[in-house]
């Protein structure tokens, strides 16, 4: 016990140490504002992750006199902390962030000092509170707050010894009160004007979804702010942006820059266009061209590395017509000429980012340009960036994934896995990832667990099995496990996988990861073993040969890793789920410890200690004899410790606590 003690303190310490390191956005997460990949994430006190831009904005939406309320559980933030390997960072446009968080946690630190900060913040707000007003789609004050705002001016106004005011018969209070009554009514005329202005020019979207704005409504915008109201080129620009963004619209492919320090048209994305739309409202290319060819090549090669250099290139791109015209030059290009059509490949997947975007490509007619020349086209290269842009186009769209579907993507895949074996096309693994996961969150029910069933039916799982058994030597091995998995996606599938000796694949490479020490190739191992012995005769296949004691013997190997404890943990809980017998071999191999030392080793792994508490659950549902030796061993000491610290541990250890048989389990 005193070994375990020391063993404890130790790691505790070195946890400390590492903490920084630790405080990082979840790998299989997206910030739930925006549903992309984090960008400048940030954490709140309730433990939940946003991109930094995303809650500023939200904040900004919603009330700035006030902190924002987190949009997952409620609770108002009153500190944001940034990732800190940002801090460290010189880029102007994360520098520019951070401020802006630094200044939103200054407002609310509380105080002396948070009160020196709002009166130097009131000019801010009360430039937001009318922008709130001029908008008539925002949540806006109602009159009420206006006449009660007027009321305390005229209170204040009364206490002094000034009377410049004429108020005539009406008295001070009146007057505050008619006159905040009509500053509100005129704003709200200016608003809706301004709206008017904008949707019958045609520049800006319906109020209803994503509201956006054409570069040339922006740009006049600005050159109101100048010569309307006298504002210089920076300020001017910055007051555009801020008026758009509290109005919610989508600024995402605006050319944003100060007049007389280059327009829209100076922007080296747009000027590439440009050149390109020249070349293509008059292009005849011929195979021996080659001075055509090179011109080509280097305009979509330049695109190419300007949208994957910068996101906001991609949105600038697709805005102006990028995504058409790529498909447009895709259709043209002979397949003679394949270094010109590989660049403009290339090119064409970083604009393919977001449903928008898709969905152009989509009525570009690029489904059925895309798997033409898959089926077509017998070079490597063309082939791997190809099945990159289905794997970008197909990515959160379900219509787009049907559409693959509808050409027989299947069928090609299947085939191009067969006449490629010796080769790893990456970009094939990705695309079978993506047409098979369900991730569109605008339809309520996805066909992609039928669309698995083709694949398996057409043979790609078999296939898949086979790159299992060339082991952890095979470069595609992570990747056709991450693929395997989207395709199990019920009993027989996964039954049949282990008939083809996929069990046995998978646990030889349980064994070489754990002796050579890889651990990715550890994690989808038994990511992919985990879904697999969802399947009951697939459960006593593993126990049968040897799987508890060789997850725990991995668990022994990756014990500083707690990415792949949960993993081999998320194993045993699905093996001892609705089996006694089971529950008991597996505390036997020694799963009790791994929970126990796992909990006590990394007490701020939020996922290790919900797995934790999954694993015992079904370790003892079923088991009384388990019950006993778990809680001697002190288990429920840790169980009630990561209830009470984190909220997704607590239905789990709530419920293993039921299961352990204790009274008390809901406090």
């Amino acid at each position: 016990m005193e070994m375990d003690r020391a063993s404890g303190r130790g790691s505790l310490d070195g946890n400390r140490i590492d903490k920084g390191k630790q405080e990082l956005p979840p790998d299989d997460d997206v910030c739930p504002i925006c549903f992309g990949d984090f960008t400048i994430p940030c954490k709140t006190v309730c433990g939940h992750w946003y991109c930094a831009s995303c809650i500023l904005q939200l904040w900004n939406y919603t009330t700035t006199s006030a902190p924002c309320k987190c949009p997952m559980c409620s609770r108002s933030i009153h500190r944001l902390t940034p990732q800190e390997s940002l801090l460290h960072q010189h880029e102007e446009e994360i520098v520019k962030v951070l401020t802006d968080v630094h200044r939103y946690n200054l407002l609310f630190i509380g105080g002396a000092r948070g009160f020196v900060q709002k009166v130097y913040q009131l000019p801010s707000y009360v430039k937001r509170y009318l922008l709130g007003i001029l908008d008539p789609d925002r949540p806006h004050p109602s009159v009420s707050e206006i006449r009660l705002i007027a009321m305390l001016l005229s209170a204040l106004y009364m206490a002094t010894p000034f009377d410049f005011i004429p108020t005539g018969r009406l008295g001070i209070v009146r007057v505050f009160d008619y006159t905040a009554v009509l500053l509100f009514m005129i704003l709200r005329l200016v608003g809706f004007f301004q709206r008017r202005r904008l949707a019958r020019r045609g520049k800006m979207g319906p109020s209803g979804g994503v509201r956006t704005v054409s570069q040339e409504a922006f740009d006049d915008l600005v050159r109101e702010n100048m010569e309307e109201l006298g504002m210089d080129p920076t300020e001017a620009l910055q007051d555009a942006v801020e008026t758009l963004s509290l109005q919610g619209v989508d600024l995402s492919g605006i050319v944003t820059c100060a007049p007389g320090k280059g327009g829209a048209k100076d922007n080296p994305v747009i000027q590439c266009l440009d050149g390109l739309k020249r070349m293509d409202s008059d292009f005849k290319i011929q195979t021996h061209d080659k001075e055509v060819h090179s011109e080509l090549v280097a305009s979509f090669d330049q695109l190419a590395h300007l949208c994957v250099e910068e996101s906001g290139n991609a949105a600038i791109a697709m805005r102006n017509g990028g995504v058409e015209l790529i498909c447009s030059f895709c259709s043209k290009i002979p397949l003679e000429c394949d270094f010109v059509l590989l660049s403009c490949l290339k090119a064409l997947t970083p604009m393919l980012y977001d449903v928008q975007s898709t969905e152009t490509f989509k009525n570009s007619d690029g489904p059925r340009i895309i798997v033409g020349i898959l089926k077509i086209s017998k070079n490597l290269e063309i082939l791997v960036n190809g099945f990159a842009v289905v794997a970008a186009a197909a990515t959160g769209n379900e219509i787009l994934k049907e559409s693959f579907m509808e050409l027989k993507i299947d069928e090609l895949i299947m085939q191009i896995l067969s006449s490629q074996r010796e080769v790893c096309i990456q970009s094939v693994y990705d695309a079978i990832r993506a047409l098979l996961t369900a991730d569109d969150n605008r339809v309520v029910a996805s066909q992609v667990y039928g669309y698995a069933r083709k694949f398996a039916k057409a043979g790609i799982a078999g296939a898949l099995v086979d790159s299992l058994h060339e082991g952890i030597t095979s470069p595609s091995l992570a990747s056709a496990c991450i693929a395997l998995k989207s395709i199990a996606v019920n009993d027989e599938i996964c039954k049949y996988i282990a008939e083809n000796g996929g069990i046995d694949a998978l646990l030889r490479c349980i064994d070489d990861s754990g002796e050579q020490g890889n651990k990715s190739i550890a994690k989808v191992s038994c990511s992919l073993l985990s879904k697999l012995a969802g399947s009951d005769a697939n459960k006593n296949a593993i126990i049968e040969k040897g799987g508890f004691d060789r997850l725990i013997r991995l668990s022994s190997r990756f014990s500083e890793d707690p990415s792949v404890l949960q993993e081999v943990m998320s194993i045993i809980s699905v093996l001892c789920l609705r089996s006694s017998d089971n529950a008991a071999r597996a505390i036997e191999a020694g799963a009790g410890d791994l929970a126990m030392q796992s909990m006590q080793k990394f007490p701020i792994a939020q996922q290790l200690q919900r797995s934790s508490c999954l694993m015992i659950r079904n370790l003892v549902v079923r088991n009384a004899e388990n019950r006993s030796l778990l809680l001697n061993n002190g288990i429920e000491k840790y169980i009630r410790k990561a209830k009470q610290n984190y909220e997704s541990c607590r239905d789990a250890a709530t419920d293993a606590l039921r299961d352990l048989g204790l009274d008390d389990y809901n406090l």
